[in-house]
């Protein structure tokens, strides 16, 4: 059986950006990370928040052999939020707020106002791709404040930046020019906080796989470009490094060919092929959960929507006006290699995350300081 793995927001991704934010002299109500708050005892010229899209622990620690400095690197071990996916976890990570109060639960989303499942990243509908929107979605319906917001108006004296990855910042092709613009932004005379985000290791493990060579090879990559940023930087400044999830190899299931489950839907599926949204026909209910068990007993746990809220699952706080309406009646947590393919598509994935398995949710802390020059 695969060891599943359930959020801990006393020791997780929540946790260690609060830290962050508390060093800062913002207080958001949630804990610190005990172990990171110690290190942040100390005052530091810079700090650097570096997330690593997809660096789970357990894919540092199966690539042992060529992540040496990361696995000697590793300050604690901690859970990701749920889902144990981007969209989530990096929403996290630059709010300090769990996934139950930004409203950002995964890839794609219903939206009643729209009728329509909206790609929060790129402001698109999920199953109709030639449909645009004249107006950004998150922006109207789910706007959240972020973290450099936070940190300036408690610390006018602090410089806060971005560091993202060719999507965003076109020179920023290889992580070796995230970490050369890193250097130059802590060779300034001002304080400095950095974010800094690096996507390509995510995209190899969807395309090949968790322990394919090109995998191995872009660890390599990272490895080589986050020592290089230790011995660049002075003992002033303090890097944290983590992931929003790591993946899992996986089997997927073609969803439209279960007839009788796609009868009993109002609307199609949402949120992640892994942590799935489904809206049911008026009536249903009952014979969506017998039937869904009958399929997928043993490789997905299956919650009624209002239930799953309280399981505290997807963190505690204030909760988004519009979380029920994102998380459908029901609600499927893989526990298992299957995973939902939700539309037909050219290119299907070899390894995803959203699940609840120990590989998906657990990601590391690694912290160090630059040489002593």
């Amino acid at each position: 059986m695969i060891p599943l793995v359930f959020p801990d927001y006393n020791n997780s991704l929540l946790n260690l950006v609060n830290s962050i934010l508390k060093y800062y002299n913002v207080d958001l109500g949630y804990n610190g990370l005990k172990s990171l708050n110690n290190i942040l005892k100390k005052d530091y010229k810079n700090v650097i928040f570096f997330l690593i899209d997809g660096l789970g622990l357990e894919i540092i620690k199966n690539h042992h052999e060529t992540c040496i400095f990361l696995n000697e690197s590793i300050t604690d071990e901690i859970t990701s939020v749920f889902p144990s996916t981007t969209v989530a976890a990096t929403t996290t990570a630059i709010t300090g707020l769990p996934p139950i109060t930004t409203g950002w639960i995964g890839w794609q989303q219903y939206f009643k106002e729209e009728n329509r499942n909206v790609v929060l990243f790129l402001n698109k509908d999920y199953y109709d791709e030639e449909y645009e929107f004249n107006y950004n979605i998150s922006e109207k319906y789910i706007k959240t404040t972020n973290i450099y917001e936070l940190i300036s108006r408690a610390n006018p004296q602090i410089r806060t930046h971005e560091v993202f990855p060719e999507f965003k910042t076109k020179e920023h092709d290889s992580i070796d020019s995230q970490v050369n613009s890193i250097k130059k932004i802590c060779d300034s005379c001002e304080e400095n906080f950095i974010y800094a985000y690096w996507d390509k290791l995510d995209v190899l493990l969807h395309e090949h796989g968790v322990g394919s060579l090109e995998v191995k090879n872009h660890l390599f990559e990272i490895e080589e470009a986050i020592k290089k940023l230790k011995d660049d930087l002075d003992e002033d400044s303090l890097i944290i490094l983590t992931a929003d999830h790591g993946q899992i190899d996986i089997e997927g299931i073609e969803l439209w060919n279960y007839d009788d489950i796609i009868s009993l839907l109002k609307q199609k599926p949402a949120i992640e092929s892994r942590a799935t949204a489904f809206y049911i026909k008026d009536g249903f209910d009952e014979l969506f959960e017998e039937t869904f068990n009958k399929h997928f007993y043993g490789k997905f746990i299956l919650y009624k929507t209002e239930d799953l809220i309280k399981t505290g699952l997807f963190g505690k706080g204030e909760i988004h006006p519009k979380v029920s309406e994102f998380l459908g009646d029901y609600f499927a947590i893989a526990i298992d290699k299957y995973s939902f393919r939700l539309q037909e598509a050219k290119h299907t994935h070899k390894a995803t995350h959203a699940g609840l398995t120990k590989s998906e949710m657990m990601i590391p802390l690694i912290t160090f300081t630059g040489r002593n020059k």
